[in-house]
């Protein structure tokens, strides 16, 4: 059984303002959410962290992940949000400037070239990799082999 997952629109209306979401996938299952969170806790992020930034194939494939996820958002923009893809207003600017960002890769993470990498937490990655065939890492896969 393949876990849940939603994929958010990356700009979402609210309050009268346009705000850039550059998180696209979330898991919805409480259990499986609980799960990776308890193996947070015993201090995965800072071990994929350090072994990604140690292994130089490693950090180039999360780099272009990254790289991959900017481009998908500017497609995104382009067909679902032409409106503000095309729109100078204040925040039509205000989520360029996030979404279309060289440096904001997968989930808000800045500077993602950058070492130490950045896992910033497991959710992120496990969602990615169950929602798109083209995001699959190593990340969520050993999430998921622990769970």
């Amino acid at each position: 059984m393949r876990p849940e997952v939603v994929e958010n629109p990356i700009v979402v209306f609210e309050d009268g303002i346009y705000r850039p979401e550059p998180t696209r996938f979330w898991i919805l299952e409480p259990e499986l959410r609980k799960a990776i969170s308890k193996l947070e806790s015993e201090g995965y992020i800072k071990k994929f962290s350090e072994e990604i930034s140690k292994d130089e194939e490693l950090f180039n494939f999360f780099v272009k992940l990254h790289e991959k996820e900017v481009k998908r958002r500017e497609e995104i923009l382009k067909k679902e949000f032409p409106e503000i893809y095309k729109g100078m207003g204040k925040w039509d600017l205000v989520c360029k400037k996030v979404l279309l960002n060289k440096d904001i890769g997968i989930g808000g993470i800045r500077n993602f070239r950058a070492k130490p990498f950045k896992v910033r937490c497991l959710h992120l990655w496990t969602a990615y990799h169950i929602g798109d065939e083209e995001f699959k890492n190593p990340i969520g896969e050993y999430v998921l082999s622990k769970i």
